[in-house]
């Protein structure tokens, strides 16, 4: 089994999108997913067809858009149109709504509606028919069917992946013991739906940082990962031990959804525990050692994302100094 890297960026404008896509396949990441954040991104699906015109292998995604927003027929379509643009390269990246959904007065989708809204995308963009108003209808383009990864964290919305998705963007973090307990949910969602649990890809996502000296490293992606564990941690505290516990539940309370990404909490509140299940950080050999443990597990897709302030950097060290160690061998 070989790991499979691909980045996840928030870009700042339509070139440094494209940059990133076109380095990220040229240092041999297998994917790139953009963010979508209305009022802070570009819009991803247009940056996502420019990067499909200018490249040629890396896989082109999400992580992630939502339905608050976009009609889940909207989606579909916008999903198609990219598939065929990129021939055949592109992922729809799905969550329930998070940080631009919130700063907008809006509300996340329900679980039990966003799990509605992906049959209606899964059955649009496999080319089947859907129930409408005024008879059935489908898409019109698009030649390939589109995998839909999920962004998902609780216990609900991971079975809702079992159920419906091709993939799991599993954003609970790099600790095994998470990792086994997100399977499990998966797995009993796949069963409720006749499912093989082997069937739906898990990648493994989180924060990345990667310096000579490995505490640096880690108190650079500190401000980073902050975001990621506080949604994470709205969902359920079930897979904290308890003697994190106290740490964890005082970052919560002071976490300030409503300012920029990195200033929403202070960084000393961003206990180790948080640093070690949310993100590989540290020096080359520390990590190639993180990722082995993950690949050992099973692991074979994982999600990447640097700090902004050093993003194009750690990219590019990232590719050099881990990557060349879990490279496929040829007999």
């Amino acid at each position: 089994m070989t790991i499979h890297f691909s980045l996840h960026t928030s870009p700042r404008d339509f070139s440094q999108g494209l940059d990133r896509a076109r380095r990220g396949e040229e240092l041999g990441y297998e994917g790139i997913f953009l963010a979508d954040s209305q009022m802070n991104c570009p819009d991803p699906f247009q940056i996502l067809a420019i990067c499909a015109l200018q490249t040629e292998r890396i896989r082109l995604g999400n992580a992630v858009t939502n339905m608050v927003y976009r009609d889940p027929t909207v989606l579909a379509c916008s999903a198609a149109s990219l598939n065929e643009i990129s021939r055949g390269r592109a992922v729809l990246g799905l969550g329930t709504g998070d940080g631009p959904v919130y700063s907008l007065g809006r509300r996340a989708t329900p679980v039990s509606r966003f799990e509605e809204g992906l049959r209606t995308i899964r059955n649009l963009v496999q080319g089947k028919a859907i129930a409408a108003p005024r008879g059935e209808v489908k898409l019109r383009i698009g030649l390939l069917p589109v995998p839909i990864y999920i962004s998902a964290e609780g216990p609900r919305t991971l079975r809702v992946a079992g159920k419906v998705a091709d993939g799991v963007i599993l954003g609970n973090g790099f600790d095994l013991r998470v990792l086994q307990w997100a399977r499990e949910h998966i797995q009993q969602g796949a069963q409720e739906a006749g499912r093989a649990a082997s069937s739906i890809d898990v990648m493994a996502a989180g924060m990345i940082c990667v310096d000579k000296d490995g505490r640096r490293a880690r108190d650079l992606v500190r401000r980073r990962l902050a975001n990621r564990a506080h949604h994470n941690f709205r969902f359920t505290l079930e897979t904290v031990p308890p003697e994190e516990l106290p740490g964890v539940k005082r970052f919560m309370e002071a976490f300030d959804i409503s300012k920029p990404i990195e200033e929403r909490v202070d960084p000393s509140l961003v206990t180790d525990y948080l640093v070690q299940r949310f993100s590989i950080a540290g020096t080359p050999e520390e990590c190639v050692a993180r990722v082995k443990e993950l690949e050992q597990a099973g692991v074979n897709r994982v999600m990447l994302t640097p700090p902004n302030t050093i993003y194009d950097e750690v990219m590019e060290v990232w590719a050099k100094e881990v990557m060349p160690h879990f490279k496929e061998t040829k007999c």
